[in-house]
This record gives C-alpha cells, structure tokens and sequence, in this order.
C-alpha cells in the first residue's frame, strides 16, 4: 500500500489495467451477443437462383481477371463501425488487417469511427474501473456510497468519450491523418511489438505518407484539460493533466499492441484463428 500510496500514477494505471481484465472475463457473453449472424438460407437462396436453365442461356459468368478486381476493391473498402471483437469480446477500433490498402477516411467517417467508444464493453470497462476506485477512494474527495460511484463512472466515461472524440475523429479531420492501426502481421516479436506500441507517435497521413502522430499527442492533452472542469481541486494542477494524458498514452500503445498479437494468441491458447 506504501508503494501504491508514494506513486498514484502507477496507482491509477494498475486499476486501468486490472479494470481491462475483469471487463473481457464478465463481458465476454454480453458482448458476442450483439455479432449478428450470417443469413442460414443466402447460399441456397443464391445457389437456386443461379441454377442454369437448359433452355435458356446462363448469366455471363466472371472472369478471373474480374473477380480479382473486386476482391481487390472489397479488401480495400473499410467500415468504421465494423463488428469485429478481439477475443469475442473486445471492438477493434480502427484496424486494418495486414497488406490491406483502404481508401482515406472522410471526417464523417473519422466521427464514426470515434463514437465506437460507445458500446457495452466500454460501459462494464468503466463501471470496473470506477468499482476499484473506489475500493482506492481515489479520489478521495469523491467520498463513498452511490454519490461517490457515480462520480467515479462519469469521470471514467468523460475521460474516454472525450479522448476518443479527439484523438479519433477531430484532430485526425483537421490535420488529414489516419486515425486506423494497421497491422504489421509478419516479423519477428520485437519488431512488431517496436512497429505497434511506436504508432502513438507514428501514423499516416490521409495520403498514406508516415507522419508524426500530432493528433494522439494533441488529442490526449485536450481531453485531459477538459477534465479539470470535473475533477477535483486536488487534480486540477498541470501535472495532473500531464499524468492522464501520459495514463491515455500508455493505454492506447497497449491497446495498439494487443491489436497486433491477438489473432497470434487467440490462435495458440484457443485454436482459433481469423479466416
């Protein structure tokens, strides 16, 4: 408790952490619950329909040249509000499979992609955070009870929606960046965790080249200042601020890196793997 006490950074990072863990294991049925599934009857809707009539001449089938075409494009096309979960459970926000080139996002799109932090997991994500502490009493001037709870939850909920809004969707329009992660999927463990927990300082402009990554650090920073309008006096100074956006900064390179290696450990702990 001494070394939690002298260093309430750390502190306040091993409750986001813990929080994580015990969303993917309570969250996990909720969540998977909400990914539709694929229509039983379309292959034998599609497979009667394209019966060939002897009488009559069948449809024109594709080249493979033209087959190849629209893969291509479907391969590139991006959906910000895609369904995808890391581990049945988690959205993966932004990513980009390996070797896929996707057209630019609009600033529309970019807005999309930021409310995504507005899901089932993010609410059971900040109702742990806020349960352990509160178990803390950090902040102490929250006091305890459902008061205190639910000021813990709105700081918690106010500090994500606020960064991503930022980091994701105004940031990223007003300075034509990618606010997607794209995964690197080959090389070894080193340069793949090096490429990932690296992209909150590294991104793409929406014209492809590399870029520094000024909509992460821009992005971090304004949320933070805006939570000086509901936290405390006591976490109201400048290296408070400094100290959230730091925690943001080390939870989206963790996240970045988990986004890397999840279908690796899925793969090897569950013998499942991405088709």
């Amino acid at each position: 408790m001494t070394a939690l006490s002298a260093s309430p950074s750390l502190s306040r990072l091993l409750a986001v952490v813990l929080a994580l863990i015990l969303t993917i294991v309570t969250g996990a049925q909720i969540c998977r619950s909400q990914d539709a599934a694929p229509p039983a009857n379309q292959d034998s809707r599609n497979t009667n329909s394209e019966k060939p009539n002897p009488e009559k001449p069948g449809p024109e089938k594709p080249s493979p040249e033209r087959k190849d075409r629209q893969s291509k494009r479907d391969d590139s096309s991006t959906q910000p509000q895609g369904t995808e979960r890391m581990f049945g459970v988690m959205p993966a926000y932004g990513l980009i499979e390996a070797g896929l080139k996707p057209p630019p996002l609009t600033s529309g799109q970019k807005f999309k992609l930021a409310v995504q932090y507005l899901n089932p997991y993010t609410f059971l994500f900040v109702a742990a955070e806020a349960g352990i502490n509160q178990a803390r009493n950090d902040p102490s001037e929250y006091g305890q009870g459902a008061e205190g709870y639910g000021k813990r939850y709105g700081a918690g909920f106010a500090d994500g929606l606020t960064d991503g809004i930022f980091v994701t969707g105004v940031y990223p329009s007003l300075l034509h960046q990618d606010p997607r992660y794209y995964r690197l999927g080959d090389g070894g463990f080193s340069r793949r965790f090096g490429y990932s927990a690296t992209r909150i300082l590294v991104t793409r402009q929406d014209s492809g080249r590399r870029a520094f990554n000024i909509s992460e650090i821009l992005g971090a920073f304004t949320s933070s200042a805006i939570g000086v309008t509901y936290y405390p006096k006591s976490q109201r100074d400048f290296s408070d601020v400094a100290e959230r956006a730091g925690i943001q900064f080390g939870f989206d390179a963790g996240f970045n890196v988990l986004k890397e290696f999840y279908p690796d450990i899925q793969r090897k702990f569950f013998g499942k793997h991405k088709r």
